[in-house]
């Protein structure tokens, strides 16, 4: 099995290269996958949500044999980002895991920018009126009106495990 990743902002890229390292798997984008695999490799797929729906991950589906996928956002992780994208994304027979990336905004179009402002809107506003802040509410207000990057090794833990029973 290999990793293939799409990525707009770097949040996708850094995780997938870094799982890759860790499990000592060939990681390509999905540029380098359609000139280098076979159609039907055995793949494990990473790509950015857009509006819920994990980018790519149709066409992937459609030419490899998609063993796992990962959607990376903005949301921190739980239980009910994980359940949204489960439904929003169809990939037979194979688990759908989230991860928290970041945000870029000087890193994307005007739309992208301006979509993203649409959708966050209402949370900016509770967390800016909200008197007291948890340490994660006073990091996501930042992370959505100035951008930033949540990736970390430790969010890895779930995909490593689940690697880990491919192997065995």
């Amino acid at each position: 099995m290999v990793i293939v990743y799409r990525s707009n902002t770097g949040f996708t890229r850094e995780y997938a290269e870094m799982l890759g390292r860790a499990e000592k798997i060939k990681v390509y984008s999905v540029t380098e996958a359609e000139r280098s695999l076979e159609s039907g490799t055995e793949i494990f797929y990473m790509g950015p949500l857009m509006a819920g729906h994990i980018e790519g991950v149709d066409q992937a589906v459609k030419r490899y044999q998609v063993r796992g996928v990962c959607g990376v956002g903005l949301s921190p992780s739980g239980r009910q980002v994980l359940e949204t994208i489960s439904r929003a994304n169809y990939v037979p027979n194979a688990p759908i895991f989230y991860l928290q990336g970041g945000w870029a905004p000087k890193k994307v179009g005007w739309l992208q920018r301006r979509m993203v402002g649409m959708a966050t809107r209402g949370l900016r506003q509770s967390l800016q009126q909200k008197r007291e802040r948890t340490p994660q509410e006073q990091r996501q207000l930042e992370l959505l009106l100035r951008g930033g990057s949540c990736v970390a090794f430790r969010n890895l833990t779930p995909l490593l495990e689940w690697l880990k029973k491919q192997e065995g």
